[in-house]
């Protein structure tokens, strides 16, 4: 059974459901209507949170196409907790070219007080710089 707060209904079943490997998948399964509702989800945050804006493209730039991937995320106890959709940047259409210009910091905060963490315990000090 699929239960959760987001979603307005519950789904009796023999089984799981199966995370899609595209959105062809996801819109075709039996769990089509909650695939959809988490990719809604999903855009309407990433507008609340304004981590884009739409504009006019600089001549000759060819922008990257994007795509949801889809995960089933559970609680402590392995009972589905919600079905979650996340748009990413197909990289892998990335030309040569334009390796040098991307910059996307990926650490962790825990990772951060880790090395902060170890950095004091052996008396070590720390230095920061960004690379642009």
């Amino acid at each position: 059974m699929l239960q959760s707060q987001q979603y307005e209904h519950n789904y009796n079943c023999d089984f799981e459901p199966v995370e899609p490997k595209n959105e062809r998948e996801a819109r075709e399964g039996q769990f089509a209507s909650n695939w959809m509702t988490a990719e809604e989800i999903e855009l309407k945050t990433i507008w609340k949170m304004g981590t884009f804006e739409i504009t006019d493209l600089p001549p000759g730039v060819i922008p990257l196409p994007s795509r949801f991937t889809y995960r089933i995320k559970r609680d402590k106890l392995g009972a589905i907790a919600k079905l979650k959709a996340r748009l990413v940047a197909r990289g892998d259409m990335q030309t040569e070219d334009e390796y040098s210009t991307t910059f996307a910091p990926t650490s962790r905060f825990t990772a951060i007080r880790t090395i902060i963490a170890l950095a004091t315990q052996e008396n070590l000090s720390l230095k920061h710089w960004d690379i642009t």
